[in-house]
């Protein structure tokens, strides 16, 4: 046997390896950790920041950073101070629309293009910072376990300081909107009905379809560290629920494949609507459809909110 070969071979697997151990750590902090990839980070969430949706965005959370707010604070259970944020549409405090962003995002960048929406249908906002975004502490995202959890929280919150008749909407988009449907059977009857817009059905799914080959190792790394992503299947929570939801995703999505929409809605048996529109991209129904989200929207609160 030629030792020159063995031990090139055995050199090579031990470099491949050293490889794949790094590319997994950096893939893993991309997309679990606020700190972060400065590797991979460009490649993993490159955006047309120029586009017309994205200025849009930019525009809502600048308006909505300008707006009076009340500055609220809670300890999740895992001991991180967590952020919300109160805007007094109406002054009322008794129908609130509860926005809950995406991954990586923040409370402005979802809810500051629903403010102008809201305020016309007679609803104060309330928005969060996620759990290891924004203001709010934590290092780890939860692909909708955390987030549901702390939404609980924020629930129990908003019913001690509004009133025990204070009428919810919850509003989530993408990882957001993962995190509502996670919630649908345990978010009680202050909650009229709930808007998942580009939602994942699994974490699993998803990050399989996000890391390719190194979807086995991020995995195992997380579980070590964190949580299971089994935790992350919205389709236990919405089998033991019957919330009124609205479906909407673009069919056009390839950040969170189109299909998710449909497939959730068939899965769900509870009342429930969609908007499914082709050729929309990820979360921009609401800026690409307004008028047709908008009377989705009209009819839900017409049926399910006094």
């Amino acid at each position: 046997m030629n030792t020159k070969l063995v031990l090139g071979a055995a050199g090579a697997a031990t470099v491949s390896l050293s490889l794949l151990a790094a590319a997994s750590w950096e893939a893993y902090r991309t997309v679990f950790t606020r700190a972060d990839s400065k590797l991979l980070a460009p490649f993993a969430r490159r955006q047309f920041d120029d586009s017309d949706f994205h200025v849009w965005r930019r525009a809502g959370a600048e308006r909505l950073e300008k707006q009076k707010r009340q500055l609220y604070t809670i300890t999740s259970s895992r001991g991180e101070l967590l952020q919300g944020y109160y805007y007094p549409t109406t002054g009322e405090g008794k129908r609130i629309a509860f926005i809950v962003h995406g991954f990586r995002s923040n409370h402005a960048a979802a809810a500051g293009v629903l403010y102008d929406f809201y305020a016309a249908r007679g609803f104060d906002l309330f928005t969060v910072d996620n759990t290891a975004c924004g203001a709010s502490f934590g290092q780890h995202f939860g692909y909708d376990t955390y987030e549901s959890e702390d939404a609980l929280r924020w629930i129990d919150f908003l019913r001690d300081t509004f009133g025990g008749d204070v009428a919810l909407i919850l509003h989530g988009f993408s990882l957001g909107a993962s995190t509502v449907l996670k919630m649908s059977d345990r978010c009680g009857d202050n909650v009229k009905f709930i808007i998942s817009d580009s939602a994942f059905r699994d974490g699993r799914e998803q990050l399989k379809y996000q890391l390719g080959p190194l979807y086995a190792p991020v995995r195992a790394i997380n579980y070590i560290k964190a949580y299971d992503l089994r935790q992350t299947d919205v389709r236990p929570n919405l089998s033991r629920s019957q919330k009124p939801i609205l479906f909407v995703h673009g069919l056009g999505d390839t950040v969170v494949p189109g299909r998710n929409g449909p497939n959730l809605m068939n899965d769900y048996r509870g009342p429930c609507d969609a908007l499914f529109l082709p050729e929309i991209k990820h979360v921009e129904t609401l800026y690409r459809a307004g008028e047709e989200y908008g009377k989705k929207v009209d009819a839900f609160i017409r049926k399910y909110v006094k």
